[in-house]
């Protein structure tokens, strides 16, 4: 009995081992941040995506980017899946056209083949800006769709409310 718990223990052991060993062993690439220039496009331009790499050295890096309305809650069924190249050793780039004028913001996803299979960047999301009629740019993040000093409007007719209920109880 007391041979038998020595093989089980063992067993166990080497099973923990192995795995912590193939685990620190085949890690894959680590991803690095997903950089866009410019950093905030308008929608139909030209983005050049780039993206750093370490660890595995892959084969083939690709980048899918997907345009998406928030508007209407729709992304585009055409996604961009484009080849990224290196440029230096571990930093890859891509140039990608935008396609919907619409669009209001991007999600791009960076994946890699290595030996060990493919593995894939989280998910970057990439707000656009609004090109005016005037030919300039504005920051799509700072403008959200609704009118500026609404929130403003809100607050003044809840405190004018306040204020009539309140003097109408008092001068009762």
């Amino acid at each position: 009995m007391k041979n038998l718990r020595k093989i089980v223990f063992l067993i166990i052991t080497i099973n923990i081992l192995g795995s912590i060993i193939e685990t620190a062993v085949a890690t894959g690439p680590t991803f690095g941040e997903i950089t866009l220039s410019p950093p905030a496009p308008i929608a139909l331009s030209t983005v050049s995506l780039s993206l750093s790499l370490s660890g595995d050295t892959p084969s083939k890096v690709y980048i899918i980017v997907q345009e998406c309305n928030g508007g209407t809650g729709i992304c585009y069924p055409d996604k961009l899946n484009v080849t990224m190249s290196e440029t230096t050793t571990n930093h890859y780039e891509s140039i990608v056209t935008l396609k919907h004028a619409d669009a209001t913001y991007i999600t791009c996803t960076a994946y890699a083949k290595t030996a060990s299979g493919w593995d894939h960047s989280t998910e970057k999301k990439v707000i656009l800006s609004e090109n005016t009629s005037d030919g300039n740019q504005t920051d799509g993040e700072n403008n959200n769709g609704k009118s500026p000093g609404f929130e403003v409007i809100v607050l003044v007719a809840g405190i004018g409310i306040s204020v009539i209920l309140l003097g109408r109880k008092r001068f009762r």
